[in-house]
């Protein structure tokens, strides 16, 4: 299939749907539809193709060809999604059709940035889980199984369970095939606004700010601390403070910032600070400051709940930030929480547990 590829330089350009151009397309497109091998083999001539040539002089191709791959996709989703609805699906006849589809867009994920393709593919996995609940056979990595928690919520509970049967991703070269999708995520984290519209026609996917700090959230869960120092930290060092800049604010998205950071100390540990701009007294300071912002019961919570893990990321540096910042962490739980209006019984309560825990830590060591 590879050195047919070139030919559909011109496809867009001919617009005769008889033509031999769009016949073979055509052909091509249904034997895909049953023949897994055949959806490796025309993804792997593209990836040969991305490596050897010049993303100049071969990128005008590889848009074409990514255009028609989610076009085509997308209508065999739909035909199997219009099955469903009607009740026609036969598990025996259309099982060939059902696999090919999964293995594709878990396989190779950069397809699910086609609103198009995202809209039906939402439809037709929930459906197909609610009738075989989904599993994976053999040993295979599949990354686009880590792209399914970004998506709606019955969406994700499928992806974390499917995660679940599979190794952890241990290196930086495991998250390429998600690259393209989380180098967008991380923008629109950033940025608050989607990015320009690419050259492709067809829509790229739009998703809720909820969704994707929840889809991090997960997927910093399937992690081994090389894959995400690398694969995240490295590639977008602006990440860390983009999370710090949600925790110091007081919007909707504050609590799902505070779970990313759990996860990156826990992670990282004292790597964070070596990887990070920011230092642990800043690090105090936006959240003590946050505590002092606002009245909201459930992120002062919150927050206490950072400052043991925040802690423990410091032990292993030895050069005293441990007990400075415990030091602080300690006047303010026995000095200020307790006198200041700011805080409700609760919150008092949260402080005196959060003492306790220091102080049972430092009678352990």
């Amino acid at each position: 299939m590879g050195p047919l590829l070139e030919t559909f330089y011109n496809y867009f350009k001919d617009e005769s749907d008889d033509s031999p151009l769009h016949l073979l397309w055509k052909r091509i497109s249904e034997e895909m539809r049953h023949c897994v091998q055949c959806i490796y083999q025309h993804h792997q001539a593209q990836e040969m193709y991305s490596i050897e040539y010049e993303s100049s002089s071969i990128g005008p191709l590889l848009d074409v060809l990514r255009s028609l791959d989610e076009e085509r996709v997308t209508q065999h989703l739909r035909a199997i999604n219009a099955k469903l609805k009607v009740e026609e699906y036969d598990p025996l006849h259309d099982n060939a059709d059902v696999v090919s589809l999964m293995y594709e867009i878990l396989m190779f994920p950069v397809l699910l940035d086609d609103q198009s393709l995202i809209t039906e593919f939402e439809l037709f996995i929930q459906a197909i889980d609610n009738m075989h609940e989904l599993a994976l056979a053999g040993e295979q990595q599949f990354p686009g199984v880590y792209a399914l928690l970004f998506f709606n919520r019955r969406v994700r509970t499928v992806g974390r369970r499917l995660a679940r049967s599979m190794d952890k991703l241990s290196r930086a070269t495991d998250l390429e095939p998600l690259q393209p999708l989380l180098s967008k995520f991380v923008g629109f984290l950033e940025t608050e606004v989607l990015p320009l519209a690419s050259n492709s026609a067809r829509p790229r996917v739009k998703l809720e700010r909820l969704s994707i700090w929840l889809g991090f959230t997960s997927l910093f869960e399937f992690l081994e601390p090389p894959a995400f120092e690398e694969g995240i930290l490295e590639r977008y060092p602006i990440f860390f403070d983009i999370v710090l800049n949600h925790i110091s604010g007081d919007s909707a998205e504050f609590s799902h910032a505070v779970s990313c950071l759990k996860e990156l100390f826990k992670l990282l540990g004292c790597k964070l600070w070596l990887r990070s701009t920011l230092s642990p007294s800043v690090m105090r300071n936006t959240l003590l400051g946050q505590c002092f912002h606002t009245r909201n019961e459930k992120m002062h919570i919150d927050i206490f709940d950072l400052f043991p893990p925040f802690l423990q990321s410091l032990e292993a540096l030895q050069d005293e930030e441990h007990e400075k910042q415990q030091r602080h962490f300690l006047y303010f739980l026995l000095h200020q929480v307790p006198v200041s209006s700011n805080f409700s019984i609760l919150t008092r309560r949260m402080a005196c547990k959060v003492l306790i825990t220091f102080f049972w830590t430092s009678s352990e060591k």
